[in-house]
């Protein structure tokens, strides 16, 4: 999944270059990468926030998220059906997770659903809980280095 579309988008967002560069990889397809519409509505979402910079009029956000998934975009948008709704049930309760972390749950749901098994995020921390489920979490350089872990590509090396 791409690291954090709204970062991307956001000009006053410390993270904007880092997970612009990232997002742009995605949409050009260098980098494999799929989304949900929950996460696409997060970013419309956070675009729309009063206090978003810079702050996006209703239209703008709509254009912004098109502009991420619609062709030539290589980033899949995956399917969120009755298995996966099924299955953010089984981790919200396995997991014992409350309130918002329910949209984690989803997330990963309908990537494990997919069959998925890569989950790239700036919230690596709140991700390890799933890694026990079949994902396996990575992020970006900023976040692994703020954690002290290595990158995908360091261990690769």
């Amino acid at each position: 999944m791409p690291v954090s579309s709204s970062a991307a988008l956001l000009l006053g967002d410390p993270r904007h270059a880092e997970a612009r560069a990232l997002v742009e990889a995605a949409r050009r397809g260098e980098r494999l990468a799929c989304t949900t519409s929950g996460v696409l509505s997060e970013v419309y979402a956070a675009l729309t926030w009063q206090q978003a910079q810079p702050p996006h009029t209703p239209e703008q956000a709509a254009q912004a998220v098109r502009l991420l998934i619609e062709p030539p975009s290589a980033i899949r948008v995956l399917e969120d059906d009755q298995a996966a709704a099924l299955r953010t049930l089984e981790l919200a309760t396995a997991h014992q997770l409350r309130a918002r972390r329910i949209h984690d749950a989803r997330h990963a749901a309908t990537a494990l659903v997919a069959g998925i098994s890569l989950v790239f995020t700036y919230d690596v921390e709140d991700w390890k809980v799933f890694e026990g489920d079949g994902l396996r979490i990575a992020g970006p350089a900023s976040t692994l280095a703020r954690l002290g872990r290595a990158s995908e590509d360091e261990e690769r090396a």
